[in-house]
């Protein structure tokens, strides 16, 4: 079986564009728009939650590229934790396909980017969980917060409901992605070293163009969600590591 695929290896259907986060982000500010959609309307609504159904797709063949690329030099318990991540994604595309024809917004309505994807393709597997486990579904912690508190603003149960079924997984990724990264690396400084770096690296990668801030969700386009990240398992000096990134190396 052939490793370490590259995105336009991924099989898609038709109706599935794809295209690279710069230049999506280009074509909206030559119509005017942010570079990133706020929540501002119902439109930037169905962009965002279009958004997490395709990353939930990647995040889902990423799990499993890490099951078949590191099946051989991992232990058994860590292909099985990755096997339950891949089903646990498949299940929030499902429910992110429904949350997208609630708000009346349908597949290929908006580009799929590949930025995620690049991110899941690292080349050890504590990279992955460092990348992908703590990098990733860190930041998933903190759009499905602010997505939530606005569901309820705006007293959309469904919302809600669906995104606290979700999140509660996204903790549990992270968790699971914290435990590995020590396990992984047990003895090894060099290599948790390298796989803090890479995590840091989608980190300020991540920071759309400075719109990721410390705030409520109403008042900020991307809040970081503290409080639930620390329950997710991220200390305090990662957390304000992660305030501080928000400063510098914008995505676009």
């Amino acid at each position: 079986m052939q490793k370490f695929l590259a995105y336009d290896q991924l099989a898609r259907e038709d109706r599935f564009i794809r295209m690279r986060t710069r230049r999506v982000a280009e074509i909206r500010q030559e119509q005017g728009l942010t570079p990133f959609p706020d929540l501002h309307d119902l439109e930037s609504l169905r962009n965002r939650i279009h958004g997490i159904l395709v990353g939930e797709m990647q995040a889902m063949e990423g799990a499993g590229r890490t099951v078949c690329d590191f099946t051989e030099e991992v232990p058994w318990e860590f292909t099985m934790d990755m096997a339950r991540q891949v089903w646990d994604e498949s299940r929030h595309v499902e429910i992110f396909i429904k949350l997208l024809a609630h708000v009346e917004g349908y597949i290929g309505e908006y580009p799929e980017t590949t930025i995620l994807w690049r991110y899941a393709c690292a080349q050890t597997p504590e990279e992955r969980v460092a990348g992908v486990n703590r990098g990733l579904e860190g930041l998933a912690c903190d759009v499905f917060a602010q997505l939530i508190a606005l569901a309820q603003k705006i007293g959309d149960p469904v919302i809600e409901r669906a995104l606290n079924v979700v999140l509660a997984d996204e903790i549990t990724h992270v968790r699971m992605g914290s435990k590995w990264l020590r396990e992984l690396t047990a003895n090894a400084p060099e290599r948790l070293r390298q796989a803090l770096e890479f995590q840091q690296s989608i980190d300020e990668h991540f920071n759309l163009g400075g719109i990721r801030q410390v705030g409520q969700a109403d008042e900020v386009p991307l809040s970081i969600a503290t409080d639930i990240r620390r329950e997710a398992g991220f200390t305090d000096e990662e957390i304000a590591r992660l305030v501080a990134s928000t400063q510098r190396s914008p995505v676009y």
